[in-house]
């Protein structure tokens, strides 16, 4: 009988990695990752925390609308042991040679950024894990028909999509990903419309809002 191992276990996949130049191929492992719903997370939380429900609604509604608050006012938030929250600012032209170009309309608040406190993020660094290999179908085995299909009825029951959601549902690499969505949008399976929201593209089924 195989001993059990001990420690976490982390699922990972082997993935070519793109190179648009060209040369010998190289591959890269890449986390398989997992989502933990809300509700499952504070059912988790309940039942070994002393916290209840209410009191994980209010915290976490309070820190939504507080932190953006505090970070458009100018402020980072640290929260001792957790880490730091602070405004992402970007320049909207890319490759800028003349400093003076740099003026406040060419500004624009990309997001907000997290840097995890030493400690919380040695948490995950030093803890005992153990890694273990998932065959990997590859991104190749998707097929084109398939993605509309099943994006056609993603989009009848959510309205549109992210490259994010395609990632998800077909288990893609970014790259891949934004590939496929240039497809769907430009070449021979234009069946979706494009549209940006802030920094995210959503794509739309053309018939169907």
């Amino acid at each position: 009988m195989a001993k059990e191992r001990e420690g976490h276990r982390i699922e990972y996949e082997v993935h070519e990695t793109p190179n648009p130049r060209g040369g010998e191929t190289t591959y890269h492992a890449r986390r398989v990752s997992l989502v933990m719903k809300e509700k499952d997370f504070i059912e988790h939380i309940c039942n070994y925390t002393i916290i209840s429900e209410g009191l994980y609604a209010l915290v976490t509604k309070t820190l939504m609308e507080e932190i953006p608050e505090q970070l458009l006012d100018g402020r980072d938030v640290h929260i001792q042991g957790l880490g730091t929250f602070y405004l992402k600012v970007r320049n909207k032209q890319k490759y800028v040679t003349d400093p003076g170009a740099i003026t406040a309309r060419q500004l624009e608040v990309e997001g907000i950024g997290f840097t995890p406190d030493k400690e919380f993020n040695m948490r995950v660094r030093k803890a005992d894990v153990y890694f273990e290999r998932r065959e990997s179908k590859g991104s190749s085995s998707v097929k084109m028909t398939d993605v509309v299909v099943r994006m056609t009825d993603y989009c009848k029951k959510h309205h549109f999509f992210t490259e994010r959601v395609l990632q998800a549902l077909f288990r893609l690499s970014k790259y891949k990903a934004n590939l496929i969505c240039n497809q769907l949008v430009e070449g021979d399976y234009a069946k979706f419309t494009r549209r940006k929201d802030g920094n995210t593209y959503h794509y739309y089924r053309v018939g169907i809002e």
